[in-house]
């Protein structure tokens, strides 16, 4: 309709609305209450008519499901057309602006008014009223801020990195930030565009070292002004999927600017009246699946503060969980003083700290100090320094959960999250926070189950509300831990925070490597503990009736002189560490052993032979003081029992395979054992392997064929059917599935959880999913049914048979394999034997799901098409091959996630040859629960890196047979 919109100034008498005016009116009227409109009630047509001084347009609300349309009469600047002053002969021209709003979006179309004017699709005139303007102003005001010219944010945008894990970069032109930051004519940006604009600006001031002003550093606010501009926008601008997405995300259809100013009126629900409670429903129809397709969860204010409470509540329980493994607090901590570095060349410029949080001193038996000295410093940066065995992760262990205990008092503050950070490859995430996003998605699958979804790790990581933990960085090669320092500074902005542990020497190599320091870090180091101190804590630890022994030897320890010889100048010298106390504690005092072996100075001359000794009994200390148990609450018990020797056997491999090949500059190739990367380590899936894998399938496959065959034709004189259709399936099946397992050794592990505790069983049907592959079934049988039989009834039957049959299945295969994969929000922080466990799970739930589509559309077409050609014996053979086949193939070779069948694989080897038992992650959960290791999410370490150092040293015995 192109009719012309005469629109009259005041005084001309009632206006007379034109074509396209007449017919918004009459859509309005069409499907209206009693009339309302935006000022009061009245007639409905008479503020139209009347045009009063007070009322620019005309509103209406609709009943709900019907049409929504408003016309307004303004002029630019807010002022409606009759407003006294329009009647100028100067004064600008009014705009008309026509609004119909519905269960599919909102449309407007717009024009400058007057005599003649035309609702025309490019016609806009802008004004103060409409809400890209103030948008655009602070993305410029964000711009100038960081002082980087259009030229500059376009070359470095594609240098950002995205927020969302698996998001390729993205180049902003120089047209697209010109139209996002115009001051006349903005244009309404994508959330991916602000997304990337903000983000080049914050990290290029953060290079710079510019300050910006706290509103434009906060992605939260930035999301939020970014959601709210999406709301004005629905009400004034024709763009459905802009409504449907707000729609989604802020659980209403906002409505047109009402009154005087132009702004945004008030938001009703879509569908909703006020004044009919039977409105009040969850929305159907198609506002219901905009809202629940389109685009990604919104990341606001109280999804980010579930999600908090969230890994909180995870993190706590893991680290409390582990800090009874490691006896960390029985009888009390140990009393390790800490105090700031001597070494100024390890810390940052005494202007880039705090003032009042120096001179730092700490103990490990006051945690809570620690904790208060960190929440006074202007950026809450730490790294905690010292020797082998001297505490440094018991003492961020313990920092981590003092700070979670307290945080009813700092809800604001960010999780601290405990990660190894040799585990942190600066190549492949060249920004922290990407790393981290990935750890916490492995680490804490539950996070998935909040309202931010799969999310909810990139969102918590971008947006500074985690704060790093990260422990051992001496633990990584030379070259690395100098990029770790230098991508750490690159990372971190001014109000992100971090922890550090590593050992002094290695912490000061990195620092020479890299040329810096970490940036406004105070580093602490630990004082040796003093003889008294030590025999203090030992003397805690006795049983009520100890051997008389141990008071000669604690009287000696506790007047030892500092680096005296003799027996108690050995044990002061060895016990001068957290890691010492606990040998001797583990060893002599909780198997109550006679200890008087302590004083023989010829067999133990310095304290390097007194170490190896508890290291060589450890093992069966440990043993014979925790006996097997089958309680689920006896975390310290084994599940099983077990021979020290065998034991011994089993982690000096383990520790001899992760120490070598060493790295260049002598340290271990890596401190952390995890599961999922043992067939890659063993190179245990080699190419004749995975040949032998995929003949022994095509044996399979070939002798059930054969089979098969055989019983529908007869054995005589030879079944040559079942061995062609046999040998042809397997292998093609074997070659395939081969071909697959040469990335298995290098896929993560995966999730999934059939458990109903925290969850409903329902499994939702995927009928798209099910109808496509069905509609496809059923069309290549009807396609091969017609060049075989050219009988067209039996030719439908076939097809529609076989397409219901596939589509019914798999879409209740899909539904159950989604089901599945979701975590619960129940669930707890991932473990080694967990994440094992669910990704055991993930390979069933799919082998069955896909395997048994895969075999059931296979077996119907080959059935079907040899069953009409021949007898029907023979073409339930032929079936039952094809079946077979696809099934297998599928099953086995679909997915990212095989990470499990890649771990049968060494561990079967590994156990043929003498090296390790065949349930391999029974005896490691054994081993955790005596404290030979540890647990750092599903990744487990020797519980102290002396303790591999010294079992990697033990000669290795030759092959033994399977255990």
């Amino acid at each position: 309709m192109r009719a012309r919109n005469t629109v009259h100034q005041a005084g001309d008498g009632p206006p007379k609305p034109s074509g396209e005016i007449r017919a918004a009116l009459k859509a309005a009227t069409a499907c209206s209450r009693p009339p309302m409109t935006s000022q009061g009630a009245g007639c409905f047509m008479e503020p139209f008519l009347s045009c009063g001084p007070r009322d620019g347009g005309i509103a209406r609300r609709p009943r709900p499901g019907c049409v929504e349309s408003r016309i307004d009469v303004r002029r630019p600047g807010g002022r409606p057309a009759t407003d006294p002053d329009s009647s100028s002969k100067h004064a600008a021209k009014p705009q008309v602006v026509a609004y119909a709003q519905g269960a599919r979006g909102v449309r407007c179309r717009r024009t400058p008014g007057g005599v003649g004017g035309r609702l025309g699709r490019g016609a806009q005139v802008l004004d103060d009223s409409d809400p890209r303007l103030p948008f655009a102003r602070r993305l410029r005001a964000l711009k100038d801020a960081a002082a980087v010219s259009v030229r500059e944010l376009e070359a470095a945008s594609g240098r950002t990195p995205r927020r969302r894990a698996g998001q390729p970069p993205l180049t902003l032109k120089r047209s697209t930030i010109a139209g996002m930051i115009s001051q006349t004519r903005p244009v309404r940006p994508e959330q991916e565009h602000v997304e990337v604009f903000v983000d080049t600006c914050l990290r290029i001031a953060r290079q710079s070292g510019r300050r910006l002003p706290a509103e434009l550093c906060d992605p939260d606010a930035w999301d939020a002004a970014y959601w709210e501009l999406l709301v004005r926008l629905a009400g004034v601008r024709s763009d459905r999927r802009l409504a449907g997405e707000a729609a989604r995300r802020l659980g209403s259809l906002p409505g047109p600017p009402a009154g005087p100013g132009g702004g945004v009126g008030e938001q009703v629900p879509h569908g909703h009246d006020p004044a009919d409670p039977a409105s009040e429903r969850p929305p159907t129809g198609a506002a219901f699946h905009v809202r629940k397709r389109t685009g990604p969860p919104v990341v606001t204010a109280q999804a980010i503060a579930a999600a908090k409470e969230v890994l909180a509540g995870l993190v706590g329980q893991q680290w409390r969980t582990e800090s009874a493994l490691r006896s960390l607090d029985d009888p009390d901590p140990i009393p390790v003083r800490w105090r700031l570095t001597g070494d100024q060349g390890l810390m940052d410029h005494p202007a880039n700290l705090t003032p009042a949080a120096l001179p730092l001193t700490a103990s490990s038996d006051d945690i809570a100090a620690l904790a208060g000295r960190l929440r006074t410093m202007r950026r809450r940066r730490l790294v905690i320094l010292g020797g082998p065995g001297t505490g440094k992760t018991t003492l961020a262990v313990q920092l981590l959960l003092e700070l979670l205990a307290t945080r009813h008092d700092h809800a604001e503050e960010p999780v601290p999250v405990l990660l190894p950070v040799a585990d942190w490859d600066t190549t492949a995430f060249p920004l922290m926070q990407d790393w981290l996003a990935a750890r916490l998605a492995q680490d804490y699958p539950a996070l998935r189950a909040t309202s931010l979804g799969s999310e909810a790790p990139a969102a918590l990581a971008a947006r500074g509300h985690v704060l790093p933990v990260l422990d051992g960085l001496d633990e990584l090669p030379t070259a690395a831990r100098a990029a770790v320092i230098t991508t750490l500074n690159r990372s971190l902005s001014a109000s992100d925070q971090i922890v550090v542990t590593g050992r002094t020497r290695d912490y000061r190599s990195a620092v020479e490597g890299a040329g810096d320091v970490l940036t406004s870090a105070v580093v602490i180091e630990p004082d040796l503990l003093e003889p008294a101190a030590a025999a203090g804590y030992l003397r805690r630890c006795l049983p009520g009736r100890p051997r008389p022994v141990w008071e000669r030897i604690l009287t000696g320890l506790a007047t030892a002189p500092a680096g005296g010889a003799g027996p108690f100048g050995t044990l002061a010298e060895v016990t001068a560490t957290p890691l010492g106390l606990w040998l001797l504690r583990a060893v002599y005092i909780a198997p109550q052993a006679d200890p008087a072996a302590l004083l023989d100075a010829a067999r133990f001359p310095g304290p390097a032979e007194l170490r190896a000794h508890l290291f060589d009994r450890l093992i069966t200390a440990l043993i014979d003081t925790r006996p097997p148990s089958a309680r689920p609450a006896d975390l310290f018990r084994p599940r099983r029992r077990h021979d020290p020797a065998e034991v011994r056997h089993v982690l000096g491999h383990l520790a001899r395979h992760l120490t070598h090949p060493r790295n260049p500059d002598g340290t271990p190739r890596t401190r952390d054992l995890a599961w999922w990367r043992l067939a890659g380590s063993t190179h245990a899936v080699t190419p004749a392997i995975r040949l032998a894998l995929g003949l022994v399938i095509a044996l399979a496959i070939a002798t059930v064929s054969t089979i098969g065959t055989g019983l529908a034709e007869g054995f005589a004189p030879f079944p040559a059917h079942g061995v062609t259709y046999g040998l042809a399936f397997g292998l093609t099946a074997g070659l395939v599935i081969a071909f697959a397992a040469r990335s298995w050794a290098r896929q993560p592990p995966g999730f999934a959880d059939l458990r109903l505790r925290g969850r409903r069983f329902r499994p939702r049907f995927r009928p798209v999913r099910g109808l496509l592959l069905g509609l496809g079934t059923g069309l290549a049988m009807v396609v091969m049914m017609w060049f075989t039989v050219g009988a067209v009834a039996a030719t439908l039957v076939a097809g529609v048979v076989s397409g219901l049959a596939v589509g019914l299945a798999y879409g209740f295969a899909a539904g159950f394999a989604a089901w599945a994969e979701a975590p619960s929000p129940a669930g707890r922080a991932s473990t080694p034997l967990s994440s094992w466990r669910a990704d055991r799970t993930l390979n069933l739930v799919r082998t069955a799901t896909i395997g048994s589509t895969a075999a059931l559309t296979g077996g119907l077409a080959g059935g079907i098409a040899a069953g009409v050609t021949d007898t029907v014996a023979f073409g339930v053979a032929v079936g039952l091959s094809y079946a077979l086949t696809f099934g297998l193939t599928a099953g086995l070779a679909a997915g990212r996630h095989h990470a499990w069948m890649a771990y049968l694989i060494a561990t079967t080897r590994l156990a043929l040859a003498g090296r390790s038992p065949r349930a391999l992650m029974s005896f490691l959960d054994d081993a955790h629960r005596l404290g030979l290791l540890r647990a750092v999410g599903p990744i487990y370490q020797f519980r102290h890196a002396e303790l591999q150092d010294h079992l990697s040293t033990l000669p290795a015995p030759p092959a033994e047979g399977s255990r």
